[in-house]
């Protein structure tokens, strides 16, 4: 066998197991329908966690607290925050009665500082569901806590919603927001097959109850991250976990405004992916190493195979951009955001060593923060 036929050989097994991806998994994401009236609800408690965060939380805290849910409270913790937070919260108290506020003045050193401050937060829950966001997201609509606290019926324990980042004209912006898609696309439609392996804090929701009986963020909570990923890698179950996929629930986000602190924050985030199920690091191993093997293969099989292979390669992986582009702008679509990928060959492209430089460092790094 020439070198030239196993390049297409190799390209073929590489466009094979993606497309194997799609129909696994993807399509059942584009297939998913959001319900359309809101169940009973049930009483749920809204955790945040916020340091120095008293900008975010002029801005985003009334839309949690004037959320149409019927039973909850919404709990922010103050973090050791040396701004003008717990002063601004306490005075938001007499306005809204069921906003509380927890005070962190020190962490034990034994634990994250973050997950300890989520562990506060959840204790003082009074309800059985918790729902979890950051003080700089902002909610989709009045409905966000119904929606994410509905589906925890019967067996139901954990429920994963989408979080997205603001539309801005950059290049950033749109790497950012491609980056955002893929991973959530890859989750949720995961979690759709009964196979969740992650969720963001930005979004989640679960039932305390989960919580404490699983002793917490026990045998992890000294790592920074993980609270959520690393959370529902540990305890999703095959009938444990919901998907919440509504314009309804979704979260948004300022996203980073430079490449220095965007590849801080995916640094601590992709840090923990070591610690994931091994079936987890398989599938996701072998995601990132077909897509490389993919455009490694058809470029050097471009140039090296006889012309009827050029034309099969190039039009298998124009049929791919294709699919691709129409994955990310219908589930864009559910979420309820518009999301068009224009450049989706350099995207991904960009993503493939991004992913190499940034993964590798997160690996070997053992020294990340949060705040």
């Amino acid at each position: 066998m020439n070198a030239a036929l196993l390049l297409f050989y190799i390209f073929s097994l590489s466009m094979a197991y993606q497309l194997y991806v799609f129909l696994r998994y993807i399509i059942k994401l584009l297939a998913h329908k959001a319900e359309n009236q809101t169940l009973d609800s049930q009483p749920a408690s809204v955790v945040i966690c916020a340091h120095n965060e008293i900008a975010n939380l002029k801005k985003h805290l009334p839309g949690v607290l004037a959320q149409s849910h019927p039973q909850h409270e919404v709990i922010i913790v103050d973090d050791r925050s040396h701004d003008e937070s717990y002063e601004w919260l306490l005075e938001q108290k007499a306005t809204y009665p069921h906003l509380k506020v927890v005070r962190i003045d020190e962490v034990p050193s034994h634990i994250n500082n973050k997950k300890y401050a989520l562990s506060i937060g959840i204790k003082a829950a009074k309800y059985p569901i918790v729902v979890l966001t950051d003080a700089d997201c902002e909610v989709a609509s009045a409905e966000w806590l119904d929606r994410m606290s509905q589906s925890l019926v019967g067996e139901k324990e954990l429920s994963l919603g989408a979080s997205l980042y603001h539309k801005e004209a950059s290049f950033l912006n749109l790497f950012i927001r491609f980056e955002t898609y893929q991973t959530a696309v890859l989750y949720l439609s995961r979690a759709l097959s009964a196979k969740a392996y992650m969720g963001v804090g930005r979004n989640l929701a679960y039932k305390k109850a989960l919580f404490l009986n699983n002793k917490g963020f026990n045998g992890y909570q000294g790592i920074t991250g993980g609270d959520d990923d690393l959370f529902i890698n540990k305890h999703a179950s095959a009938t444990n976990t919901a998907v919440v996929i509504s314009s309804l629930a979704s979260t948004y986000s300022v996203p980073k405004s430079s490449w220095k602190s965007f590849f801080q924050q995916k640094k601590r985030h992709l840090s923990v992916g070591k610690y994931y199920r091994l079936r987890d690091k398989i599938f996701l191993g072998g995601l990132q190493f077909s897509t490389m093997s993919l455009w490694i293969s058809g470029i050097l099989a471009i140039t090296l195979t006889p012309a009827v292979y050029q034309f099969i390669i190039v039009g298998l992986l124009l049929l791919r951009w294709i699919g691709q582009y129409v994955v990310y702008y219908k589930v864009s679509i559910k979420f309820g955001d518009s999301f068009k990928p224009w450049l989706l060959p350099i995207l991904e492209l960009y993503y493939m060593f991004y992913y190499i430089i940034i993964g590798t460092l997160a690996i070997r790094s053992k020294r990340i923060k949060w705040k």
